[in-house]
Formats: structure tokens, sequence, C-alpha cells
């Protein structure tokens, strides 16, 4: 059994891992990197699209072509190891895969990003005075489940005046609206940050370190929800000077750039991406 690993696109080769050790292969045949490429080409297409448009009829195409694939690939090294034996990359992104017949799974060229704090605030994903408006309710040691629960009321206590805009952000995070989120990722991230509300002990560094944090509430996240969480948390790394520097604040923006990552808002910022899904070699 072998894993086989191929570099931009294969010009250079390639590495192959099998219970040896490691060793470089030479290029393989240009027939077989361009059918690799097409492989990569068609996988990176589902990331731009919705599940239901795409079909079965699509999914079962993709999933013929990689299997006509790698047996050729198997032809040229022996037999791959069932599960993510082979893993592609080019200038576009890539896929892995491995000889089970199960579809290969896409990963994008860039790494998952978000914007930065003043970024979020100056494309207008979201409103400074969401961020002034939670700062002002810590600062009045007004509890942020309350905050999250009736922003409205809230707004109205403090005198403040909130956009219809901010206020449906804002209730994206309520405990009451996580159980009718559909995607099941987003309601997970939901029931998280719900949790984390409600311990308080952790409300900083939540986005930073979710792993540890999710161990120490006694909850399962996974790789899904741990990707978008880390993703949202590069927020926090960045302090504009004409923001609010409050970090109970920031934290709540992280929360909501995380719930809107698929959202009509997020137009003109690079989407996130999962790619968990990748086996890290």
């Amino acid at each position: 059994m072998a894993q086989v690993i191929i570099f931009g696109g294969g010009d250079a080769g390639g590495i192959i891992i099998t219970e040896h050790g490691v060793r470089r292969i030479p290029p393989f045949d240009p027939g077989i990197l361009l059918q690799l490429r097409g492989v990569s080409s068609l996988a990176q297409s589902t990331l731009f699209a919705r599940a239901e448009h795409l079909g079965q009829e699509f999914a079962s195409l993709l999933n013929k072509l990689s299997n006509v694939v790698v047996g050729r690939v198997e032809a040229v090294v022996g037999q791959l190891d069932a599960e993510n034996s082979l893993v592609y990359q080019d200038d576009e992104g890539g896929f892995t895969c491995g000889s089970t017949g199960k579809p290969p799974i896409p990963f994008p060229k860039k790494a998952p990003s978000v914007p930065h704090l003043s970024d979020v605030l100056s494309r207008g994903v979201i409103s400074a005075e969401l961020l002034e408006f939670v700062g002002a309710a810590n600062e009045k040691k007004i509890p942020l489940r309350d905050v999250l629960a009736d922003p409205a009321a809230v707004a109205k206590q403090l005198k403040l005046k909130l956009s219809d805009r901010s206020l449906r952000a804002l209730q994206q995070l309520s405990p009451a609206s996580t159980g009718k989120i559909a995607d099941p990722t987003s309601r997970e991230i939901a029931g998280f940050f719900t949790k984390v509300v409600e311990d308080g002990r952790h409300i900083v560094e939540f986005a930073r370190e979710p792993s540890q944090v999710a161990r120490e509430l006694g909850i399962k996240l996974s790789d899904k929800a741990i990707d978008r969480i880390v993703a949202g948390g590069s927020v926090m790394h960045d302090h504009d000077p004409g923001t609010v520097e409050n970090p109970v604040a920031i934290a709540v923006v992280v929360g909501v750039v995380i719930m809107l990552v698929d959202d009509v808002a997020m137009v003109g910022v690079e989407k996130i991406v999962d790619v968990s899904g990748v086996q890290k070699l």
C-alpha cells in the first residue's frame, strides 16, 4: 500500500510513501497529469456551488473520473491505501482521494481567511454601531446573555439606536435562535457560543482556542466547526484605533462574522471554505 503526493501539477514529479519509507517519483505521463488536473478542476467547482445545484449526475461523473485516474496512478506506483492515498495540488488548488471509490475531496488554492476587523467595518459587513453597542452594554455590566437575548430592549435601556441589520446580526447568536438554524455547522457554532456566554470564562479566547475551550465546557466540536471558528478568530488579531477597544465587543463581532460567512452581507469578502476533510500529511 502507498500514498502519493503530487505538488505543482506534477511537472516535477512527487513523492510516494510506503512501508519502506519515502522516495521521490518522476513526473507521470502527460496524459495522467492532464486527467489529474481535470479531476481537480471539477472538484474545485463543487466549492463554489450549492449541493442542490450540482445534481447527482455531476457527482456521479466526478466520482467515475476520479476512479479512472486513481486506477492509472496505481498502474504506475502500485496499490494505493484505501483512504486519502492520493493528494494532488496545482496552482488552482487540488484534491485528495483514495481507492475506495469515494468522491474526491477538494481543497482551495488559498488557506481559509476572513477579513480583519477594520475590513469588516469598512466594507459594511458589520456596522460600527454594533461594536459600540456591545461595548457600551459591557461597560454598564449588562450580562452578555441579556444583550443577545433581547438587543432591542438593551439598546433602549442604553438610549442607543440599533439598525434592523445589527439587530438581525445579534439575533443569530441568541440562544432562542440556535435551534432554528438550518445549517448544521452554523447551528453547532451558535450552540457553542451560547455555552461560552453562559459560562462567561472564555468569551475572549473562544475563537483563538476553540478545542481547549470546548474541552473545558465538556463540548465536542466537529472539525468543520473548529475550522470556521479559528478562521473567524483572525478578526481578533486586528485592532483598529478608530473602533472601540473592548475584547467582549470584539468577541461578539467575531461570532457574528462566523455566522455570516454565507450571508449576502459578505459580498466582496472572500468566503471561508472548510478544508478539514483533507488529511494532513
